[in-house]
């Protein structure tokens, strides 16, 4: 956090970290750290930033307790090397959407890291030509359901986007997968 002069960070770990739910990360640069309090007040009152925030109720801390392990794996393995995967696993993912759809990206392609915006061909819903939330939520909704796709579905400016992303667990396959499906539901709604 110094390298980067952070005051504050505050960040999820179960996400990209790959730490359990329930688990995050806050970062208060120390000469701020007398003005920030926790929302729940536990035995931890006034010993200091971290006494206040280390025990902050009866939870469950396991997932914070786990995560020497998480950090442990981190630094095993080559964190730029992982990097450079998921990057160039969701940059390969959103050229297979696009191809198979014929659409583009919401923005310039150097823009995104492991995330994409990839719009939506026009006929995965039909009879519709401006798009909206509730759309977005039939089409994520349908993804799911039937096809046991999780991956969210945006509504901007009147259009359907797949916001994919990648991580270790991700290959190539995925993203044909969720090709195929979208393909099926346009030509199901074309019938």
């Amino acid at each position: 956090m110094r390298d980067i002069g952070a005051d504050y960070y505050v960040s999820n770990c179960y996400k990209w970290f790959c730490a359990p739910k329930g688990s995050g990360l806050l970062y208060v640069a120390k000469p701020l750290q007398s003005s920030i309090r926790p929302l729940v007040i536990s035995h931890g009152f006034g010993s200091g930033f971290c006494g206040e925030f280390s025990w902050t109720g009866a939870r469950d801390y396991t997932p914070i307790l786990a995560l020497h392990a998480v950090l442990d794996f981190w630094h095993h393995y080559d964190v730029k090397k992982i990097r450079s995967y998921i990057s160039e696993t969701a940059r390969n993912g959103a050229h297979i959407l696009q191809q198979s759809w014929k659409t583009g990206l919401l923005s310039n392609e150097d823009l995104f890291g492991p995330m994409f915006l990839v719009e939506l061909p026009s006929g995965v819903l039909s009879g519709r030509d401006k798009h909206s939330y509730d759309d977005a939520e039939l089409v994520q909704d349908r993804l799911h359901n039937d096809f046991h796709i999780e991956v969210p579905v945006k509504a901007i400016q009147d259009r359907l986007y797949v916001r994919i992303s990648a991580h270790i667990y991700n290959e190539t396959a995925d993203y044909h997968v969720l090709a195929n499906a979208v393909q099926r539901m346009v030509l199901e709604n074309n019938l």
